[in-house]
């Protein structure tokens, strides 16, 4: 059964249109709206795997700006600025299906199918630049998108590939907008024609606010960058020995070619002015009017390790000689968090998901241990948080979901490429840790429910270094699939993009089908809290190895007096009276030695803090008044 999961809000953004020279269309144009109709445009099937419906393998108006089909119907309406009066779709999923679940192959045009959507005739004859612009709404299972471009009345056609990073069971944002440079089959023609066409199976493809422009002379753009942390908050025991590798994609807007390009990345704090990293580069190639997407990368990478506690941005930008046209899409600013004890996708509460038709499903977030860890630091996952909320009418009732926390096998490739996708919570791929009930009382509110993670002894599960962990939450069907405010919905957050983290907010649906991630790459919350094992020390070192003086500690500095006999590497874990970790570092060639650790951010109370070495633990308790 082909599955497309849901949003219960859609996400609304705004996306700035360039001014540009306009050629043809603009806001005022129903044929470029597509107002109450396809109006000018044509279209015709082009192949369906029935052969006789070819005919209907076409694109058709949609008033609301969505899918009719039995699994996108209701994943949500394009995002365009003139999505009032409708836009233009292929409807993939209701042409193999007529709207109705389990009816594949009995639609109109059973799939793989293809259809095209075809322009007016256009006159570029006084345009020495083209570009198409267009705001699209794109759900793929495996299909493919591409823009055609012909001057000689379709005698013959250039394509454009469309959307050819966007992987299958995933889709673009509700309000993508494409400006495709297509001077050299456009310019200077008087008789241009474009057309959109789809081509596979499944899901749909929907275009609004269709128009040509000129392209401004110098206009460079940064399409995509890679989120480099693993996660969005990631403990500082956790966090040491990871490799963050800098990358994005870049564009030529513009007419001009481009010389001395510079791509720069910078980690600064949380006052966005302290720097912490920078690197860059000059691409030593010209960047050429027609180079859309063009990768790039910075040479060094960086370890998180050295960072403190708190609040990171990521900003990356993009420089060169001339002046930009349009300079918002020039830099991009991310974000992310190191943390005493927690794991964390998501940045904040924003959304519920959950898979249509009230089925049940499983959304997941992937943890990984550090491998810095000494012979003697041992943590425990301690908590779970799982973010839910749910319609009006189901409003505190009581509501039960399981959750799962388990370890990914080793032997498991760093890509996935060999998991098995096909058993959900029983992949072979995986070992299962725990198995618990979370069950509460759920209301409309974005929030969080805790549950302490225990196994099936009823016990802490210990946690193992260089480890990949997945924490599953698993949610059952709905007792009336026709009601949404009956629902109950798993709490997201769609600022973050993992793409490039295989499986590292990975779901699964009602037969067990394993996906990389929700359709708009959505991160559930699903927060790991971990602690120490144990506040005394099971091997524990000589007496005079640590003292914390003075104690109660002075001016927010914990110092530590530190006393090998050898040149020794240690760890330094600081943490409460109930185990939750709040700071760790490393060290290395240490013998005695004096160390100063800020801890301003700490509560009046009492703490320990705890060397590890390869030969043992030494734990003292101190006081912050």
């Amino acid at each position: 059964m082909k599955q497309i999961f849901t949003l219960s809000i859609l996400v609304c953004f705004l996306v700035q249109l360039n001014s540009q020279t306009l050629i043809w269309g603009g806001s005022n144009d129903p044929n470029s709206t597509f107002a109450n109709g396809l109006g000018a445009w044509t279209t015709i099937g082009i192949f369906s795997s029935k052969p006789e419906a070819t005919v209907n393998a076409i694109w058709s108006h949609t008033a609301d700006g969505k899918s009719k089909g039995a699994y996108s119907d209701l994943a949500g309406a394009i995002n365009s600025p003139s999505k009032a009066d409708g836009a233009a779709i292929f409807d993939s999923d209701f042409l193999d299906n007529g709207g109705v679940e389990g009816n594949e192959g009995l639609g109109i045009a059973p799939s793989p199918h293809s259809g095209a959507l075809i322009s007016p005739e256009i006159n570029c004859g006084n345009a020495a630049t083209v570009s198409v612009s267009f705001y699209q709404y794109y759900q793929n299972y495996l299909s493919s998108c591409t823009l055609e471009v012909s001057s000689d009345n379709g005698t013959t056609w250039t394509s454009y590939p469309i959307n050819e990073n966007v992987k299958p069971g995933t889709g673009t944002l509700r309000g993508n907008r494409q400006v495709i440079d297509i001077s050299n089959s456009a310019a200077n023609k008087s008789k241009v024609i474009i057309r959109f066409v789809f081509s596979g199976d499944y899901y749909f493809w929907i275009i609004d606010d269709v128009a040509l422009y000129t392209l401004p002379e110098n206009d460079l753009g940064i399409n995509s960058v890679y989120y480099a942390p693993s996660n969005y908050a990631t403990p500082k025991s956790q966090i040491c020995k990871e490799t963050w590798n800098f990358k994005g994609t870049i564009s030529n807007l513009g007419a001009n070619p481009q010389s001395g390009v510079q791509y720069k990345v910078e980690i600064i704090g949380s006052d966005r002015k302290s720097r912490v990293y920078a690197d860059s580069i000059y691409l030593s190639n010209n960047l050429n009017s027609n180079d859309d997407n063009v990768p790039v990368a910075t040479p060094k990478t960086f370890d998180p390790g050295t960072l403190m506690d708190g609040k990171y941005y990521i900003r990356t930008s993009l420089n060169y000689n001339n002046t930009d046209y349009n300079p918002a899409d020039n830099s991009r600013l991310d974000s992310f968090e190191v943390t005493g004890f927690l794991f964390v996708k998501e940045p904040r509460s924003r959304i519920g998901i959950r898979a249509n038709g009230g089925t049940p499903y499983a959304v997941a977030a992937q943890y990984r241990t550090s491998d810095c860890w000494g012979a003697n630091d041992k943590f425990v996952a301690k908590t779970v948080n799982v973010g839910m909320n749910s319609g009006l009418k189901s409003a505190g009732q009581d509501y039960s979901v399981k959750v799962y926390l388990t370890e990914v096998r080793s032997e498991v490739a760093a890509d996935f490429s060999n998991f098995d996708s096909l058993k959900g919570i029983n992949s072979s791929s995986l070992i299962i840790l725990s198995d618990q009930e979370l069950k509460a009382k759920v209301d409309q509110s974005l929030k969080a429910y805790s549950l302490d993670i225990l196994n099936q002894a009823n016990e802490r599960v210990e946690l193992k270094k260089n480890t990949r962990y997945i924490l599953i939450c698993s949610h059952p069907a709905e007792a009336d699939a026709e009601d949404l405010d009956t629902w109950r919905y798993h709490v997201s957050s769609n600022e973050k993009n993992y793409d490039g983290h295989p499986y590292s907010v990975p779901v699964f649906d009602n037969d067990g089908n394993w996906f990389n991630s929700w359709p708009d790459g959505e991160s559930p919350l699903l927060r790991l809290e971990i602690s120490v094992i144990t506040k005394t020390d099971e091997k524990p070192l000589q007496e005079n190895v640590l003292s914390v003086q003075p104690n109660p500690i002075q001016n927010n500095i914990l110092q530590l007096n530190l006393n090998f006999n050898t040149i020794t590497d240690a760890n330094i874990t600081i943490f409460d009276m109930t185990g939750k970790v709040l700071d760790f570092q490393s060290y290395k060639n240490l013998t005695s030695n004096q160390l100063s650790i800020p801890v301003s951010e700490l509560n009046s109370g009492e703490y320990f803090v705890r060397v590890s070495t390869n030969e043992g633990t030494k734990t003292k308790k101190f006081i912050k008044l």
